[in-house]
């Protein structure tokens, strides 16, 4: 929840909440989210609409919620398959089954 309190209050224009407890959470995996685009596996669950955007499913940013964080090269960042586990998770069965 608070990594969508977060994000929420970025996007509409608010400052970045103190760097404490849930918010530095928050902040820690909102960076390896955005660290995570570059990654070719995630090119399927992203497109670009404009140059300067990036349209992101929602369960891709639920996904980033729970999935497992790692550390690489002194960054924190997602395990990529745990991630995309964790987004097929949230993500509604297609079709008729």
């Amino acid at each position: 929840m608070a990594m969508l309190q977060y994000v929420h209050t970025l996007m509409n224009g608010g400052s970045a909440p103190d760097e404490q407890g849930p918010a530095l959470a928050a902040r820690m995996r909102w960076n390896a989210l955005n660290r995570a685009f570059g990654d070719e596996r995630l090119a399927r669950w992203t497109w670009h609409r404009h140059a300067n955007q990036v349209h992101v499913p929602v369960a891709l940013i639920a996904a980033a919620g729970v999935a497992p964080l790692t550390m690489a090269d002194e960054q924190v960042v997602f395990d990529i398959p745990a991630l995309l586990d964790a987004t097929l998770q949230f993500c509604e069965p297609a079709g008729n089954a």
